[in-house]
């Protein structure tokens, strides 16, 4: 058998003409048993999928933002229908219990827009402190490399004032023999 044959191959495994080792009902039962399946790229699976040409195409009209508060606000919209079903499965379990429906839903759902801000709050206000912080220490490492060349060059000038004072150019002449 040949490789490209197998690769080109849609559906079944193929035989070359020459090759008379391998049964005909032996290819059925292993195309049966193992179907193969054609290679597909990423792109090509992405583009047969539509919900997400559908995210793709509401995320170019309506941008970042937008989709993100539609989302978030689909989101609340679920939770506070679920919470609805729930206190009327309550109701109707307990009907002499009052309650008033409306307002404890209208309650529920600002908790979660509030609770939701206080997430967004939270999320900014740790993205601030992390640029902070790596401000501050980008300026701690350039005070240390300011001051670590400060202290060179003046290791340097130290080496040449002792190199060029009064007391160091007196030389003791000795006569050589």
């Amino acid at each position: 058998m040949q490789v490209s044959s197998l690769l080109n191959s849609t559906n079944s495994v193929e035989l070359s003409k020459e090759d008379k080792s391998v049964d005909g009902e032996y290819l059925k039962v292993m195309n049966r048993l193992f179907p193969t399946v054609a290679y597909k790229t990423r792109d090509e699976i992405n583009d047969s999928d539509p919900e997400l040409a559908q995210f793709k195409k509401d995320l170019k009209t309506k941008g970042a933002t937008e989709f993100l508060k539609d989302l978030n606000e689909e989101k609340i919209n679920a939770l506070v229908e679920k919470y609805r079903q729930k206190l009327l499965e309550e109701q109707k379990a307990d009907p002499t219990k009052p309650m008033d429906i409306e307002k404890m839903v209208s309650d529920f759902k600002k908790k979660l827009i509030k609770e939701l801000m206080e997430a967004q709050k939270a999320e900014q206000a740790h993205k601030d402190n992390t640029k902070q912080s790596l401000s501050t220490s980008d300026i701690l490492s350039t005070v240390k490399l300011a001051k670590d060349a400060e202290n060179t060059s003046k290791n340097v000038l130290n080496f040449l004032e002792q190199m060029l004072s009064a007391s160091n150019t007196k030389t003791d002449k000795k006569e050589i023999l």
